[in-house]
């Protein structure tokens, strides 16, 4: 089938959804969280289903198409594996969230919510000009925002998503400004465009949108000191919406910003930059999930740090030209998306359970969830980078890059990643011993396991995270070749 057809049958899925969950659960007050819920998982699907199609399209190079007749888009291989990651995902939380929000009203705005999330990361992952990607850029704000504050009738999720919005508009607002710059100096905001106009030597006018580019961007994908909004934001959140948050909407952040730079050209010493930005988040992240007694904070902190390889991984592939950098960075994206998901959805039932998301009152929890506290310590432990888990393959490629850069910085940057993975062990194996301790809370031994659908989920989780970890090829493989084959943005 044509990839075009594919794609706009792959949105209209989405949007169609979106009004088909709304208008349903609105019908049926008394099930509205069910009926809402299964909707939003029939459009995934079939969403799921036509973007999985496109594959063997895409293995032979980039296809532009003009969805819907007007939208212009990129669709790579690249792009597909982060949108696909992101399909899944949202599927995964889609149904884990049905029984999740069982003590939740308006359910029947959260799911069509959520589909436009998705629809909005797609849109990110595969445009071609800086309008578009900055028209999405503000879908995906707003549907965040709206999500992180869904519990509006708490103050602490309102205060989250309000620190989050105002951190976010100050980003859009950067970017909008950079946006401008581009097309004052170029007359042009398409991305494959701006790629040839500065190879051939306009690197000079690229300096203020960069920067602007980077803040702007990097607010988004929580990259220190611009990652403030991001803990109470996680914390607060319905745990299924801190799975999304740490598991797609930071990467597609960096996605997007990685696609602007690439239009820069390799002449702009943006490589250097991001190995330095590296460097800073996983190191202050792994130092502040330390001093946490949150589980959904320590994870919070911890995709703080996770976001500091997935920089390192695309900084050293650019900066010296290191092939293993750019699959493991890329690589890393999909891995986490998946450990840090099946971490955050762990540490909602815990919390579904026990109605505290304080480590000390999960004390023993683990003996009475053992589903829950088995695909935690999964998590956990891949997420350390310990094998043979997900993690440790794409932690492992980034490794190697320093190592295949043959430089001071190079080598001294492989060193630090590898401190920050047994560092992080020093939150990680505290919080499982937590879990397994003889000494249960009052909390911890009224606890059960989880319903069905969230087991479900959490299982299906754990069972991608093994997975990834044991046969990382054909995903692997993927990456690689769709990171070797990037010409500027595409």
């Amino acid at each position: 089938m044509d990839i075009s057809i594919l794609m706009e049958n792959t949105i209209l899925a989405l949007l169609v959804g979106v009004f088909a969950s709304y208008i349903g659960g609105a019908l049926f007050r008394n099930n509205e969280r069910v009926i809402s819920g299964v909707i939003a998982l029939v459009a995934l699907s079939v969403a799921l289903v036509n973007s999985w199609m496109m594959l063997p399209a895409l293995m032979s190079g980039v296809q532009t198409i003009a969805a819907f007749g007007f939208l212009v888009l990129n669709v790579d291989l690249l792009g597909w594996i982060v949108a696909q990651t992101g399909l899944v995902l949202t599927l995964i939380v889609t149904l884990y969230s049905i029984s999740y929000m069982d003590e939740d009203s308006g359910t029947s705005k959260f799911f069509p919510l959520l589909l436009l999330l998705i629809t909005s990361v797609l849109g990110l992952v595969f445009g071609s000009d800086l309008f578009n990607l900055y028209v999405f850029f503000e879908l995906l704000s707003i549907t965040s925002f709206t999500l992180v504050a869904f519990r509006k009738k708490q103050w602490d999720p309102v205060e989250a998503g309000i620190k989050f919005l105002v951190m976010s508009s100050m980003g859009s607002a950067m970017i909008l400004l950079g946006i401008a710059l581009v097309y004052k100096d170029f007359g042009q905001l398409d991305l494959t465009t701006l790629y040839t106009l500065t190879s051939t030597g306009a690197v000079q006018q690229w300096w203020l949108p960069v920067a602007l580019f980077t803040v702007g961007f990097g607010i988004k994908a929580a990259m220190f000191p611009l990652h403030t909004w991001l803990p109470d934001a996680h914390a607060e959140a319905p745990s299924g919406i801190s799975a999304m948050l740490s598991g797609i909407v930071i990467e597609a952040g960096f996605f997007v910003m990685f696609r602007v730079l690439l239009a820069i050209g390799s002449t702009f010493p943006w490589g250097m930059m991001l190995v330095w930005f590296a460097l800073l988040t996983m190191t202050a992240g792994n130092i502040m999930a330390l001093t946490q007694s949150s589980m959904k904070r320590m994870l919070a902190y911890s995709s703080v740090a996770q976001m500091g390889y997935i920089l390192l991984g695309v900084g050293i592939a650019v900066a010296y030209n290191a092939p293993a950098g750019g699959t493991g960075g890329i690589f890393h994206i999909v891995t986490h998306a998946f450990m840090k998901g099946l971490a955050f959805l762990c540490a909602g039932a815990f919390i579904h359970r026990l109605g505290s998301g304080k480590l000390d009152d999960m004390r023993g929890a683990g003996w009475k969830m053992p589903l829950t506290g088995a695909a935690f310590t999964i998590a956990v432990l891949s997420l350390a980078g310990v094998p043979p888990f997900s993690g440790f393959m794409s932690k492992l490629l980034i490794y190697q890059s320093g190592i295949q850069a043959g430089t001071a910085l190079g080598w001294t940057a492989a060193f630090i990643a590898i401190l920050n993975s047994v560092l992080s062990l020093g939150y990680y194996l505290p919080a499982v011993g937590t879990l397994y301790s003889r000494n249960p809370s009052a909390a911890s031994s009224r606890a059960k396991e989880s319903p069905f659908t969230m087991s479900f989920a959490i299982a299906i989780l754990a069972l991608i995270t093994i997975y990834l970890g044991v046969m990382p090829d054909p995903v692997r493989s993927w990456v690689g070749q769709a990171f070797s084959a990037l010409k500027g943005p595409f």
